[in-house]
């Protein structure tokens, strides 16, 4: 389902589900990241959920609190991101302990050019949120991302483009999710 032409990347508060016809299969990103076979069977098999608050923390800063879902399995606790470009280090279930640095950019100011592509003319207006994760102490791989609402199939969707950079390996993905309302 399309999301409503009053969300913009200004405000991405929301319930999400991963759309698997329109998104590129996670399982070679998942591999690539040391996730268990029998995991990215069942993630595979899954649907992921996304519930996103978008706010202003005490400090004014854009923030992004993230609960995923996927049936059976324990994402663990919720993620928060603060868009100042500072890391964080975060341990996730599924892949380890991770550093993640997030901020708002202009699509004209992503290098790379993949990741600017499909974007809404309100994400193009207002900018995309760009998310680098590396694991933390390692150089095995890192996922630099945008979010933001692209343009699908003529339908407005929460987008995330993925430039994955794996030992031996580059790999384009794009997750697209349905939305499901509010949160």
């Amino acid at each position: 389902m399309a999301v409503p032409e009053s969300m913009t990347t200004l405000n991405l508060s929301g319930k999400f589900s991963i759309n698997k016809t329109l998104s590129h299969p996670p399982e070679e990103i998942l591999e690539l990241q040391g996730v268990a076979m029998l995991k990215r069977k069942a993630m595979g098999a899954a649907t992921l959920t996304v519930n996103m608050k978008h706010y202003k923390n005490d400090s004014g800063k854009e923030c992004l609190s993230l609960e995923q879902t996927i049936a059976g399995l324990d994402l663990g606790v919720p993620e928060e991101k603060v868009l100042d470009w500072v890391e964080q280090t975060r341990d996730t279930k599924l892949i380890g302990t991770v550093v993640t640095k997030a901020k708002r950019v202009k699509v004209d100011e992503v290098e790379n050019a993949y990741l600017k592509e499909g974007w809404s003319a309100d994400t193009l207006e207002n900018g995309c949120i760009m998310v680098h994760v590396t694991p933390e102490g390692k150089d095995s791989w890192s996922a630099e991302q945008t979010w933001g609402i692209g343009e699908v199939k003529g339908e407005r969707r929460h987008v995330r483009r993925i430039a994955f950079t794996g030992p031996d390996k580059k790999l384009e993905h794009q997750f697209v999710y349905d939305y499901l309302g509010e949160n």
